[in-house]
Order: C-alpha cells, then structure tokens, then sequence
C-alpha cells in the first residue's frame, strides 16, 4: 500500500522540515513532487519504502497471475527504480524482443501513476537482457564514433527512442572530438553524431 502525503508551507524549507518530522524520515527516504504558487509551497510525497513494496507485490501477482515463479531485487538511485526479475521461465517473461516484459513494465508505470498521481521511474529487467541488449547496442554506437572518427563525416543514426537516445548521448559525452544531435519529430527522431575535430 503506497500511502501519498500532502504538505502545504510558505517556502519549499518550511514544507521539508514539517514532512520530515512529520514521517521520521531522512529526504533520500522520499520522493517528492511539488507545485510553487506565489502563496505557498505545495509537496506531494511518498516513500520509497512503500514504492519498493508496491513494485514487489505486483510483479509477484503478475507472476502468479502467469503461473510463473519470479525472484525480483528492486533498487533505487537517483529516484529511479530498477527492478531485476529472474523466473524459472525466462522466455516466458521476457517475450518476443522483450515485449512481455516491456508491457509489464508499462502496466507497473501506469499502476504507480494511478496510486499515487506521480510518475514514478521504474526500469524492469529478467535475466539482465535489457542490460545485455544495453550493452550490444553501446557497442555498436561506439563501432560509428571510430568510424566518425576516422572519416571526419557525420552519421546519422536509425530512428531511436528516447531512452535509446539518452544512452548515446551519455556514452558519447566523454569524447572530444564528436557532439551529438536530436534531431526530427517523433517517432522518427534520431541522432547525429558530428565531428567536431577538437
């Protein structure tokens, strides 16, 4: 059961001190949404404790509701759940290129949102195959930059979602001699990979 807490204060300090005391908690205990208007400061809070439980018993239940026995670790950094499944049937849960499990994810997001009005992160994982596809798929873009690198000629990418497109930004935001560019409208936006030659 995810409980949500309202606070209402002058100033975003005043409303921190009194959901602090109020629940015994540190502010890495919380998660927090807030809304700032000329009068007051407004927080909507829930606890990460509860998150984690709720994430728990609803992949189990989605687990028996499948007849297939999940072992889940749920962890959180940076406000960001990550949740590790492993099953005695992991085809099963994964699916066709992830699609079960990309759905359970979907249905776990929206369960989340509708408890308690706030948009959660959560990234599910079976038998780390979004990290093993995470990985390939690092590879692959790091295959372009050489080739970038040793051309001096942009690359424009296939078109990719935003999760994928944050992932090439990040892993190419330690080079130094190529930027890289959203570019296009959804669902056909992707990324260009320039030299810069610095």
């Amino acid at each position: 059961m995810i409980q949500v807490y309202n606070y209402e204060a002058q100033d975003e300090e005043a409303c921190y001190e009194k959901c602090i005391e109020d629940l015994d908690v540190y502010s890495s205990d919380i998660i927090v949404e807030a809304e700032e208007t000329e009068e007051s400061y407004k927080m909507k809070v829930v606890k990460k404790e509860d998150v984690m439980n709720f994430i728990k018993e609803f992949i189990k239940q989605i687990g028996k509701d499948m007849s297939v026995d999940i072992q889940l670790e749920v962890r959180e950094e940076e406000n960001i759940f990550s949740v590790t499944m492993v099953s005695d049937n992991n085809p099963i849960l994964i699916g066709k290129e992830g699609r079960t499990m990309n759905a359970i994810q979907l249905l776990l997001k929206q369960a989340l949102q509708t408890k308690t009005g706030m948009t959660i992160h959560v990234n599910l994982d079976a038998s780390n195959y979004r990290a093993k596809k995470v990985k390939r798929f690092e590879y692959e873009i790091k295959n372009i930059v050489r080739e970038v690198q040793k051309t001096k000629t942009d690359a424009k990418l296939d078109p990719m979602n935003s999760y994928q497109r944050r992932i090439v930004h990040a892993l190419l935001s330690d080079y130094s001699n190529v930027t890289t560019e959203s570019v296009g409208e959804e669902p056909n936006r992707c990324v260009v990979i320039k030299y810069t030659g610095e």
